[in-house]
């Protein structure tokens, strides 16, 4: 608004000198020529004067533009995450909580192992591997309080106790290093005392020889439920940086699927049977109750 203001002032003064000069008639002596070529040459100095401010103004205009384009770049940075305090070795990407859909696949399954249960108002769901504690309000919201969930090292725990904790297993473990064989060999262990489990892994755990060994061992034949809609994983806030896919995607790089087991062979068959019996009802998910039913099922997706 200045510069344009200064340049009215500018063109105001030159139109009305040379008004005044017609209107007076000045006559064009050389002292009055030289009056006029002073006044002339202050108006031109004037005029530089304003040019250079002008200029001056854009430059600094153009250099607050830089500073403020290089801000907003910073700005685009993402800050580095708050340290998230755990008592124990953690990878940054095994920070993901399962959503509430998975956990309502499963939901009738347990109610079904509630009401089986010895003492169904203490009915208890562990789930041995703490992330942020969102599956203790999932489990809530479809019907279930009782949930051990705690910020500890469950392997400390599993060598130290000489007893298993609640009464079943619902658990997304995290899928770097060994803790998925370190969790099949627990919950296939006479410590757990053949209770039943739900197990959220990837597909390709099932063709794993340490897989086939832990449940050969134990005797234990899980059915499995795919679902047909891909679950979606989101870290926690501040718990990693964010990455350019975390804009466009949060699932597993791979599809993911519950393991399941009743318990005991019979109590296993119950649930199958109450799978068929609802799958008119149910449609998030598909049942295979053996790896060749789950290799079939591959093949008919195909």
């Amino acid at each position: 608004m200045k510069r344009g203001h200064r340049n009215d002032e500018l063109h105001f003064d030159v139109a009305t000198l040379f008004r005044l000069e017609q209107g007076n008639g000045m006559s064009k002596s050389s002292s009055s020529k030289k009056r006029k070529r002073n006044r002339i040459k202050s108006l031109d100095n004037a005029s530089s004067s304003a040019e250079k401010v002008e200029v001056g103004a854009a430059e600094g205009n153009a250099t607050t533009a830089s500073a403020v384009k290089r801000q907003r770049i910073v700005a685009t940075i993402e800050p580095t995450p708050k340290a998230v305090d755990f008592p124990y070795a953690t990878e940054e990407d095994d920070h993901c909580e399962s959503p509430l859909e998975a956990y309502q696949d499963v939901a009738l399954l347990l109610k079904r192992l509630e009401r089986n249960s010895k003492n169904v108002s203490e009915f208890t769901i562990y789930d041995p591997y703490y992330c942020n504690g969102a599956v203790c309000q999932h489990l809530k919201e479809i019907g279930f309080d009782h949930v051990y969930n705690r910020k500890e090292d469950c392997y400390e725990q599993w060598n130290a106790s000489a007893s298993s904790i609640g009464d079943v297993i619902v658990t997304n473990p995290p899928y770097s290093g060994d803790h998925i064989q370190q969790l099949l060999a627990y919950v296939t262990s006479v410590k757990h005392c053949n209770k039943a489990f739900f197990l959220l892994l990837p597909n390709w755990v099932v063709k794993k020889d340490y897989y086939e060994a832990s449940c050969a061992a134990a005797n234990v034949k899980p059915f499995y439920l795919v679902p047909r809609k891909r679950y979606v994983y989101a870290p926690p806030k501040d718990f990693r940086a964010a990455k350019r896919s975390d804009t466009h995607k949060k699932s597993a790089p791979f599809i993911s699927m519950w393991y399941c087991w009743g318990g005991t062979s019979t109590a296993n068959e119950e649930l199958i049977k109450l799978c068929y019996e609802q799958s008119q009802a149910t449609v998030t998910c598909d049942l295979a109750r053996s790896k060749s039913a789950l290799r079939d099922l591959r093949r008919k997706k195909r």
